[in-house]
């Protein structure tokens, strides 16, 4: 949805209450009817350029609903048997996790899941691929150890990137980044970079390398 549209016909809606304020007090302190005329004419400009934002919004949204489908389809149709051979271990951190398994299993990944501590008790091999989400910079501080030691046992490590942990990447060993996770973007980038084990940032945020890998 563009809220752009959203607000430009409450303003709309809120400047036409206004004049028709403006008309009554005007009526009521000028007996000339000049100036109620020429904000009639203001009031009937403004009600057709409301019904005008109206017609555009109902299309903008439609549109958007078309592009979602779209986007929804091309994913399902990228993604079928993308990760068939793929092992993916998705590293808790209580948040940005919750829709990926889904995500990884259509895509034929088999998905682990492990709480931070329990990254000292893997035995990492290089067909592995961790998954963390960057939305706990405390957590962060608990793992940056055993990402490293993944990092050197040759696992694909993938970072889903959180604009407020922008200082943490730097520590974090190299691996795929992706913003925009919540988009079909997002989670195409993401399958992609993990099919092809890039390294970079991808996504929509400043700095990235492009939209996908």
């Amino acid at each position: 949805m563009n809220l752009g549209f959203r607000y430009h016909v409450a303003s709309l809606i809120a400047v036409l209450f206004s004049l028709i304020l403006g008309i009554l007090i005007g009526g009521a302190l000028f007996p000339d009817h000049i100036l109620v005329d020429e904000q009639a004419l203001i009031i009937t400009e403004l009600e057709e350029r409301f019904r005008q934002t109206q017609t555009q919004l109902v299309s903008v949204e439609k549109q958007l609903a078309a592009a979602e489908g779209a986007w929804a389809e091309i994913l399902a149709s990228i993604s079928q048997d993308l990760l068939a051979s793929e092992t993916v271990v998705l590293v808790e951190t209580g948040a940005g996790l919750e829709d990926l398994p889904t995500i990884l299993e259509l895509a034929g990944a088999q998905v682990m899941r492990v709480k931070g501590p329990q990254l000292t008790e893997l035995t990492a091999t290089p067909d592995q691929v961790f998954i963390v989400s960057l939305s706990s910079d405390s957590f962060l501080g608990d793992v940056t150890s055993s990402l490293n030691e993944l990092a050197l046992a040759g696992s694909h490590l993938v970072y889903l990137a959180d604009p407020k942990s922008t200082d943490f990447r730097e520590e974090l060993p190299p691996g795929l980044l992706v913003d925009n996770i919540d988009t079909y973007t997002g989670q195409l980038a993401l399958l992609l970079g993990i099919a092809k084990r890039s390294e970079g940032h991808y996504g929509r945020q400043e700095g990235a390398l492009g939209l996908f890998p």
